[in-house]
């Protein structure tokens, strides 16, 4: 009995066609990854943390914090997902006590990628840090521990930061002493990077700010956060050397539309200076039928050669000078050979519809140019990728013109 190749085409056809239908009425199921913070790692990898929601009929089912090693491979440097670690989950419980996380750092000291997490112990409602780390680049991550519980009621808790300061590690954490926020404070502790013992707590002469973030370079750490003088809002860079006191010398750098509350800034050294990172919003489109002005979310950023020296603090323009539709936020440094490496949060703009986070990466060479995939020295002769796609394309050549040589052959 002949089968017709005709019909094995229709119900190969038919079969994708089939298949392509939904095949239940079950709730769509979404995955959703924000909060990125973005740490070298060793043998010239990285580590991205990121919190990653999984939701089901618009309700957010599971939370948790996971890690991503970023590495260059053969035919690109990979930083989309590929079998993530679960650090923990982001609300776990710890010696009995139900612990609620509620923000996370991450720096790479000693051979070691160490996590942070500023969380409430839900039995006392005050503020308490844990830690994890890692000697793997994320591959694989230690039992969490208990740093320190504090008397901060996690309510009045505003954000913190981690670096290392000479050979301890070190954090700062800003909060608020009474509701209105009218009075704040921040305190340090530094940590015995073997023992996880906090061996100094204390409060800091100055204020590191609401939103601030922290980056240690030569025994400094610089510290870049959203600051208001009067009616302005900039992003203040200074540093301390001690961790109670800041450094005279502070760069105001300011944005480019002034309309968020916080810029939620990052810095990273680069180019013997340093590169500054945060986002603003910007009112993107108008649209007469509702009488709303849409307003998105973007990147912008400075370079700055000397803190001191103004003349040396130049504006750029990062990823995009517009929203175009997507909002783009919270972003994280670090440097990939001498690029500027960056992760942030990618969504689609309220004028696209909206659309759930996920974490999206930038590299640049200048500051100015911005590309999503880092290609660097790789070149057509020594990529593997090339070699392949060259190698497919001469077969095709080939076994086309016999295919049909012999086609003709067998006709007649």
């Amino acid at each position: 009995m002949k089968f017709s190749k005709k019909w094995l085409f229709m119900i190969l056809i038919g079969f994708i066609i089939f298949s392509s239908f939904p095949q239940t009425t079950s709730g769509v199921v979404f995955y959703t990854d924000f909060m990125p913070h973005l740490a070298e790692g060793g043998n010239e990898e990285y580590v991205l943390i990121y919190k990653y929601d999984t939701i089901s009929n618009d309700k957010v089912v599971f939370e948790h914090l996971k890690s991503r090693i970023c590495r260059r491979t053969p035919t690109e440097f990979q930083t989309a997902e590929s079998d993530d670690t679960l650090i923990i989950t982001w609300d776990f419980t710890y010696e009995g006590r139900a612990i609620e996380s509620n923000k996370t750092d991450i720096i790479y000291f000693n051979d070691r990628s160490y996590v942070f997490i500023a969380a409430e112990d839900t039995t006392s409602g005050f503020l308490s840090f844990f830690v994890t780390f890692s000697e793997d680049n994320g591959a694989t991550w230690e039992d969490i521990q208990l740093l320190t519980n504090t008397t901060v009621i996690i309510d009045y808790f505003l954000g913190f930061g981690a670096a290392n300061l000479a050979t301890d590690l070190f954090i700062a954490y800003s909060y608020k002493i009474n509701p209105s926020g009218s009075i704040t404070r921040s305190e340090i502790l530094t940590i015995d990077p073997i023992s996880l013992d906090v061996e100094l707590s204390a409060i800091s002469n100055d204020y590191y700010g609401d939103d601030f973030n922290l980056y240690a370079d030569e025994n400094i750490i610089y510290v870049v956060s959203t600051y208001e003088d009067a009616s302005e809002r900039f992003i203040r860079l200074t540093s301390t050397s001690n961790g109670t006191d800041f450094d005279e010398a502070e760069a105001l750098l300011a944005p480019p539309y002034g309309l968020a509350d916080y810029f939620e800034p990052t810095v990273v050294a680069w180019n013997k200076g340093l590169f500054v990172v945060g986002h603003d919003l910007i009112e993107d489109i108008f649209d007469e039928e509702q009488n709303i002005t849409f307003t998105e979310y973007l990147l912008w950023g400075y370079y700055v050669g000397d803190i001191a020296d103004s003349e040396t603090w130049v504006d750029k323009t990062v990823v995009k000078d517009e929203a175009a539709g997507y909002t783009r936020k919270s972003p994280s440094l670090s440097t990939y050979m001498g690029q500027i490496f960056l992760a942030f949060e990618l969504t689609e703009g309220v004028k696209l519809g909206g659309g759930r986070p996920e974490v999206a990466f930038s590299f640049s060479t200048n500051g100015n140019t911005w590309t999503d995939n880092y290609m660097g020295d790789f070149t057509v002769y020594f990529n593997p990728g090339i070699f392949f796609a060259i190698a497919t394309v001469a077969c095709f050549a080939i076994t086309l013109p016999v295919y049909l040589i012999v086609s003709k052959a067998k006709k007649k």
